[in-house]
């Protein structure tokens, strides 16, 4: 799964490194300065041919601009900085994180985002220690996942 927040900050950082304004590339690219504002902070993300005069303009690969080679750096303390919070989710939901303890950042999750993490454990998609979880749970959240 492509992370908006990381596409935005890969533009800010290449735009940075060619000494550019936001006026500037959004003029080389035909957009909008709030447009390629919006790109950088993770609210909306480039069209696929933007994109790719953005891997011309900057000299950088689809992969690279969109941060398919990058590791995941997940802080355990905040786990969704750097990365937006669909991305960790879909992450942890497909059992693609492997350096966090599930019921230790379980507080970090909105109540809709515990109930799709819960879904996901109560259909073994997620292995984790289910005693100190439920430590963490709500009396709803214990009920759904017994």
């Amino acid at each position: 799964m492509i992370d908006i927040v990381t596409i935005g900050k890969k533009i800010q950082s290449y735009r940075k490194k060619h000494n550019m304004t936001q006026d500037e590339l959004a003029d080389k690219l035909f957009v909008t300065r709030q447009a390629l504002s919006k790109w950088e902070t993770g609210g909306s993300y480039p069209s696929l041919d933007v994109l790719d005069q953005l891997t011309k303009i900057f000299n950088v690969s689809f992969e690279e601009i969109l941060g398919l080679n990058d590791n995941d750096d997940i802080d355990v303390n905040n786990i969704f900085i750097n990365h937006s919070r669909e991305y960790i989710i879909n992450k942890i939901i497909k059992n693609e994180i492997e350096n966090i303890y599930l019921p230790d950042v379980f507080y970090q999750f909105s109540p809709s985002e515990r109930m799709q993490i819960l879904k996901a454990i109560k259909e073994n998609n997620i292995t984790t220690n289910q005693e100190e979880l439920l430590l963490k749970l709500t009396e709803s959240e214990k009920r759904y996942l017994l």
